[in-house]
């Protein structure tokens, strides 16, 4: 891909072509933007930052099967907190009370009932990266 107009620290990028410290798929965040081509990028545990190429990533937009701890899922107009990420279960809060724990879905169930607060409304990370791809392309991508 070509370098983002006006890329800021925290950008994530999918890994597309990986090296000697990302590998493909790897989700990465821009540590700062120094104006190159190939700037600094975080792990995506901050555990370590390296310079990777913009040719190699790929845009990444976050779906609900990525939610983390602290995201908000919505249902309606009910709003919940993922308050712990199993291997293929999260553990969301009760309603409105983000300190209380209340039921446990499998992702399936949660791609299916709930969206991710602040982030599109699609069902799988290709269909999202697809919609970033059009709309850098110049596509108005509107919800009928």
């Amino acid at each position: 891909m070509k370098k983002t107009t006006n890329p800021k620290a925290g950008d994530q990028f999918r890994v597309i072509v990986g090296d000697d410290h990302f590998h493909p798929g790897e989700v990465i965040s821009l540590k700062e933007d120094d104006g190159s081509s190939s700037p600094l990028f975080w792990k995506e545990d901050e555990s370590g930052y390296y310079n990777i190429h913009f040719s190699d990533l790929g845009p990444y937009t976050k779906t609900i099967r990525d939610a983390q701890v602290g995201d908000i899922v919505i249902r309606g107009r009910n709003e919940r907190m993922v308050l712990e990420r199993g291997q293929n279960t999260v553990m969301l809060s009760r309603v409105a009370d983000f300190e209380v724990a209340g039921i446990s879905y499998h992702f399936h169930e949660l791609e299916k009932n709930f969206t991710l607060k602040n982030a599109p409304d699609v069902k799988s990370a290709k269909i999202a990266e697809a919609i970033e791809l059009l709309k850098k392309a110049g596509y108005k991508i509107t919800k009928e």
